[in-house]
């Protein structure tokens, strides 16, 4: 067995080479052949023990068979018979037990060659043994499936250690542990009858948790079981569980993976903590969360009401949603982006509604609409919170989890400052602690990168109050982590590009952002694109907003741009039957209306 293991980004360490494992093995490739009468084939005392015994039992299926060189055959007097022939089913039906056979004859030679090899993670910094993915294909690039696992996106979940039997090939792997750590990948080559153990160490590239960055998904579609291994293996803290959730996959009841589950538990300290008690209950485009219970017990002020998202930012009755003023946030990020999935186009998406502008195909187009989309409503002067989910279930409703790794869509939450700004943070130190953040709007949200910026030393949320003739001097300063190459770092202001550079650009400027002069009322943000190819990878911050006199910026534009969606929704929904249109009729006339008082207070084209 062989092993070539190589680093993302890093330098080149493990094994370059493991001593070869040598063991007595056949390469002898038995066929079968099938005799129609009572006579047993001669003995041969040279048959193994264990082919005797398969013998044996094939014999008391009534046959025999006969090991030989050459490729399966049938006897003649098989072929001979015609259609009419009832002897022809019969026969038929005997082939069929003879298929099983050989198939069981060629799968027990065939195992007794494949090798086992038990993989171990753990994290350098200590040494510990630690939860991560393992994503597994052949030379081919076919992935490669691996018993008695769960699923965790393009890979499966290692508890730590794990026993792999695995037939004889080269690999090709990758071991991934949420965006905070170093991707490993390499190679590997099984040979027959080799029994091997192979140690991969994982580098953490930044601790989110201790900086005060706290990481969740907001629509977590997973089975109950096992819950807490995929959580650490995709190193996600808090899990937003839609209720009901799904039924748990056979593989959940693995001995191996329920002692993990159990150990996960009981120690959160080294890896946790894993929060989950929160169930937002799906309604139509609309996710509903129940009021957080706070430390003592009681309901936390600040959620006691519970919370509304939209899951569905394309939805084609998005003006009807916003006009309600009963929503709180909105996902940008959601499971159209999906680590080792097609590309999503629009279209394929449940109720919505195409963009009508350009730039918005090909594999990053999802993405950037559903950005597009928010920038929109904050000029409409709406400040809803931006989310991150996995499990939105808008392309794939019975099977999201499936084929999703939790968390890979994920919201950080940010801690509340340890002085007088938020340049040094807190850990977030509670569940409730952490969805108060969320719904305040102290926020990340990625599904790569790991941003953690601040205005005025100010974290993502924070609201800046001034007034007419006044003018705000600010600084966006950051912090960045990346596993991938970045295409832009961009501040945004008002829907317009205030600043964008490449990060070498970034880089050879010292790592500073020219400062912003605001004398108006508006909103700014945060975010970094990479070049991933496969769909739209970047991290946004949640805006910081500026109020003079205390008036929100409303843009004419954006007020427009959804009065026409409101038009487009309302023809939709003229196509309705008479039944199921009725429960939008009040709908529509009281979105028609706060459209209209919108577009009068608008203050800004």
């Amino acid at each position: 067995m062989y092993f070539d293991e190589t680093v993302l980004f890093t330098e080149r360490c493990g094994d370059r080479d493991s001593d070869r494992l040598l063991s007595w093995q056949t390469d002898r490739r038995f066929h079968i052949r099938l005799h129609t009468t009572n006579q047993s084939p001669p003995h041969k005392t040279s048959l193994s023990r264990s082919r005797r015994n398969r013998l044996r039992v094939h014999r008391r299926l009534g046959y025999n068979m006969k090991l030989l060189n050459s490729p399966t055959q049938i006897d003649s007097r098989l072929m001979d018979m015609s259609f009419s022939d009832p002897a022809l089913w019969k026969a038929m039906a005997l082939w069929a037990w003879v298929a099983v056979a050989v198939l069981a004859v060629e799968s027990t030679v065939a195992s007794a060659a494949d090798g086992t090899l038990t993989l171990i993670t753990r994290d350098d910094s200590n040494r510990a043994s630690v939860p991560a993915r393992l994503e597994l294909h052949t030379n081919t690039g076919r992935r490669t499936a691996v018993r008695r696992t769960i699923p965790s996106g393009p890979g499966v979940s290692l508890p730590g250690k794990l026993e792999l039997p695995l037939s004889v090939n080269p690999y090709r792997f990758k071991v991934v542990r949420g965006p905070e750590y170093r991707v490993i990948t390499g190679n590997f080559e099984i040979q027959p009858s080799a029994v091997d153990e192979k140690v991969v160490d994982l580098s953490r590239m930044v601790n989110m948790q201790a900086e005060g960055y706290l990481s969740g998904d907001m629509a977590a579609f997973f089975p109950t079981t096992n819950l807490r291994l995929r959580m650490a293996t995709e190193d996600l803290h808090v899990a937003a569980l839609l209720d009901p959730p799904p039924p748990a996959p056979r593989t959940g009841s693995v001995e191996q993976l329920q002692m993990a589950d159990k150990e996960l538990n009981q120690d959160e300290s080294k890896w946790g903590p894993f929060w989950h008690s929160a169930n937002a209950k799906p309604e139509g485009d609309l996710l509903t969360y129940p009021p957080m219970i706070a430390n003592d017990g009681q309901p936390d002020e600040s959620t006691d009401q519970g919370r509304v998202a939209i899951a569905n930012p394309f939805s084609i009755e998005l003006p009807l949603l916003l006009a309600s003023q009963k929503v709180d946030g909105i996902f940008i990020l959601g499971d159209w982006l999906r680590e080792g999935n097609p590309i999503v186009p629009i279209h394929k998406i449940r109720n919505s509604r195409p963009p009508s502008e350009i730039g918005f195909s090909g594999a990053l187009g999802t993405g950037r609409y559903a950005q597009s989309i928010y920038w929109r409503i904050l000029e409409a002067g709406l400040p809803l919170v931006p989310l991150a989910g996995t499990g939105t279930r808008l392309t794939n409703p019975d099977s999201a989890w499936s084929s999703a790794a939790i968390g890979y869509n994920r919201t950080y939450a940010i801690g509340s400052p340890k002085f007088d700004d938020d340049r040094r943070l807190n850990p977030v130190a509670s569940e409730a602690e952490y969805y108060k953040a969320v719904w305040a709007g102290r926020s990340i949200i990625t599904n790569g990168p790991l941003l953690r910026p601040t205005l005025g030393g100010f974290a993502p949320g924070h609201r800046f109050k001034a007034s007419t003739g006044e003018s705000l001097e600010m600084s966006v300063e950051l912090h960045l982590a990346v596993r991938d190459p970045v295409e832009y770092l961009e501040v945004i202001h008002n829907g317009e590009i205030f600043y964008s550079a490449r990060l070498d650009e970034f880089a050879k400027t010292g790592g500073t952002i020219p400062g912003l002069k605001i004398d108006k009322s508006g909103w700014v943000l945060v975010r970094v694109v990479t070049e991933h190819d496969e769909h739209f990878r970047a991290a946004i911050s949640a805006p910081w907003f500026i109020d003079f006199d205390n008036q929100p910026r409303i843009s004419r534009k954006a007020v427009e741009f959804f009065g026409g969606w409101l038009n487009d929704c309302e023809n939709e929904l003229k196509k309705l039957p008479a039944d199921k249109l009725a429960r939008f009729i009040e709908p529509v006339r009281m979105a028609r209306q706060f459209w209209r008082q919108r577009l009068q207070d608008a203050n800004v084209d």
